[in-house]
């Protein structure tokens, strides 16, 4: 009997609960009210302006970094090929000139060597000294100074114009 009491008991106090709560809910429950602010901006005036500082701060930032890449004032592989780019004036005599004064009057130039060393010299991140050597070793003795000239003439003058004058005048190597 004791275990009756007992969920009579238990029984009575959720039955009480549940009559309270329904009774008191209308009472303890408020309608939601939206707060009205005194100032409101829209989201365009605060928005575009962040955009337009934006594009033009990335804009800037672009343009500072092009400027400082050293890259942007090295001669582009267009250039170093010699495509739509005129070649400095050269004084093809005073050259002549300083070659026969230095090397003799039977120097020559190998005019395919020296033409492959311009069109692949702006090109290539590094001289293929190998291949220099090995063609350099091949040769003649009394030869090899004009194979390494013909480099030079490629390499550091960059001119298919003066490769091709020293051809023109007789100065080829064979």
């Amino acid at each position: 009997m004791l275990f009756f009491k007992r969920y009579y008991d238990t029984l009575s106090i959720a039955f009480e609960l549940l009559t309270l709560s329904l009774i008191a809910v209308p009472y303890v429950t408020h309608e939601v009210v939206a707060q009205d602010g005194g100032f409101e901006l829209p989201v365009q005036l605060i928005g575009f302006p962040i955009i337009i500082i934006a594009v033009r701060m990335s804009n800037f930032v672009k343009k500072l970094a092009y400027s400082l890449n050293p890259n942007t004032y090295r001669r582009s592989i267009r250039a170093a090929r010699g495509i739509n780019v005129t070649e400095p004036p050269l004084n093809f005599a005073k050259a002549d000139r300083e070659l026969v004064r230095q090397l003799g009057p039977d120097f020559c130039v190998y005019e395919d060597v020296c033409i492959e060393h311009v069109r692949t010299a702006g090109t290539k991140s590094a001289t293929d000294w190998h291949g220099i050597i090995n063609n350099f070793s091949q040769l003649p003795q009394n030869k090899q100074q004009y194979y390494l000239l013909s480099v030079f003439l490629g390499d550091i003058i960059r001119s298919v114009k003066l490769c091709q004058h020293f051809t023109e005048t007789g100065r080829i190597c064979h």
